[in-house]
């Protein structure tokens, strides 16, 4: 138990686990479509995001009290970081396509 749980240590360690677990996930059901791969790593990473704040483990006990909904609001962003960095959102083009599209919303028109 005390291996999965350094998975809770940082969200670095946080990511990792969740594209371990999506690739041996893939791999034991034969995934091998792109929109299931990405399915099941938001899947995964907003549900163990969910399940390390109401258990408060590790940096998601940071997030703040299980009974407000500022916590949890917090702990999905932090799923929602990690599903961004685990399907590999990180690709430079990706990244200011995403920048337009909120700076967008912002631009007086």
């Amino acid at each position: 138990m005390q291996t999965i749980m350094t998975m809770f240590a940082t969200f670095v360690a946080f990511v990792g686990g969740v594209m371990l677990l999506t690739e041996t996930i893939n791999k034991i059901f034969n995934v091998q479509q792109g929109t299931a791969k990405l399915i099941i790593s938001w899947v995964l990473s907003l549900g163990l995001a969910a399940l390390g704040f109401w258990q408060q483990w590790g940096f998601l006990a940071d997030c703040g009290d299980v009974a407000t909904w500022q916590g949890w609001v917090k702990a999905l962003l932090v799923g929602l970081g990690c599903g961004l960095c685990a399907n590999k959102i990180y690709d430079r083009e990706e990244i200011w396509k995403l920048l337009e599209a909120i700076f967008s919303i912002f631009k007086k028109k």
